[in-house]
């Protein structure tokens, strides 16, 4: 929907106990080989965190130095995935859930689809808690302005969404942002909220709910200051 390949998924029921299940596509199924950005990062650089560290520096450290593929794509992919996990609140975006598939017979690798994403839209919030988020202000916004926050980590805290955009302090990010805004088509993302199967009504408008929030509060915020910051040094340019 926001143009980034995702890992197939479809919802069912098992027969036991009528449980609902998510049935993911294997998409190394034909041979190709996942490598999470968790082993790439050992590779490419002797890092005092390790692998499985998830310093800012780092890992934008190891997308530099890793020869899979063009840094510069990955790089865009990087920070692409970190805006939408800002709009959906993904809180574990760590080095193990995003990376490369190497294809053997053509000695390649690509962006592999993303894949493990159950930590969106606060996936632990149980009837009470959404009837809280729905009914009081103070509650949705403490879960906008103040967590989830990112997995990844800038000086050993982890990441606040809200603040680190609004900072504007990464290029990177901010063009990010750009690109990502005119693929954000709220409409679409509540309709196809209202399709999914399984979800009762009280899910189904929390999750519009709180998906229309973290746009209105942090996405579009962010996009106008980045925009205003654009155009305040667009004639500067022209001097």
């Amino acid at each position: 929907m926001v143009g980034i390949p995702a890992q197939e998924t479809i919802l069912g029921t098992y027969d036991v106990g009528a449980r609902i299940v998510c049935a993911c596509n294997n998409f190394t199924a034909d041979g190709r080989e996942l490598f999470g950005i968790c082993s790439i990062k050992n590779i490419a650089m002797d890092s005092g965190h390790g692998g499985t560290g998830t310093e800012l520096e780092d890992i934008l450290d190891t997308i530099e130095k890793q020869q899979y593929v063009n840094p510069v794509e990955v790089l865009q992919h990087f920070w692409n995935v970190f805006v939408v996990d800002a709009l959906l609140g993904n809180f574990d975006r760590h080095n193990g859930n995003w990376g490369f598939l190497y294809h053997d017979d053509t000695q390649t690798a690509t962006l592999a689809p993303i894949y493990d994403c159950g930590s969106c839209l606060l996936p632990q919030a149980d009837a009470q808690v959404m009837r809280a988020v729905l009914s009081n202000q103070d509650e949705l916004n403490a879960r906008i302005y103040r967590f989830p926050t990112s997995a990844i980590k800038q000086n050993d805290r982890k990441i606040n969404y809200y603040d680190f955009l609004m900072a504007t302090g990464n290029k990177d990010c901010n063009a990010a942002v750009m690109r990502m805004m005119p693929r954000f088509h709220l409409d679409k993302m509540l309709a196809f909220i209202r399709e999914v199967p399984f979800l009762d009504e009280l899910q189904r408008q929390f999750y519009q709910t709180y998906l229309s929030a973290r746009m209105e509060r942090i996405m579009v915020p962010v996009h106008r200051r980045i925009m205003e910051q654009q155009q305040h040094l667009s004639p500067r340019l022209h001097m």
